[in-house]
């Protein structure tokens, strides 16, 4: 199965606000993750869709997938990077640290499987129990 994926890292923004992003976006179709994320009224959404339409670019140009709308958003991973740490000085002589936080964001883009499993089908199920060995009656 062929992937393309895009990386972000050292973005100034918090992991916390990008992961709501990241957690709406995963396991959706490219075309609909494209849409959702340009109505949104989020800072992070610009950026997650910048990143988005930048893996869409390396399936199309790098991974050599024909049909970059038969893909899908497989994985989607964010977490922090590293601290920035500053002092903001307060009264009496006094310092607070401010820490600005990073985040690093991984986009993985697959193509859609030929056949997909149907998940809860209970094709052949008739007779027969979870359990090995119990037999359910009037089935």
């Amino acid at each position: 199965m062929n992937q393309a994926s895009a990386f972000l890292r050292f973005e100034r923004v918090s992991f916390r606000k990008m992961k709501p992003i990241a957690d709406i976006i995963r396991h959706k179709k490219v075309d609909v993750a494209e849409k959702t994320l340009s109505v949104m009224p989020r800072s992070t959404s610009r950026i997650m869709l910048k990143l988005l339409r930048s893996a869409m670019a390396n399936a199309e140009n790098n991974a050599e997938i024909g049909d970059v709308e038969a893909l899908w958003v497989s994985r989607v991973d964010v977490g922090p990077g590293p601290t920035m740490k500053r002092m903001r000085f307060k009264a009496r002589g006094r310092v607070a640290l401010m820490r600005r936080r990073t985040s690093q964001v991984r986009i993985v883009l697959e193509e859609m499987p030929e056949t997909a499993p149907s998940r809860g089908s209970r094709a052949g199920s008739k007779g027969r129990s979870k359990l090995p060995g119990i037999e359910v009656k009037g089935g």
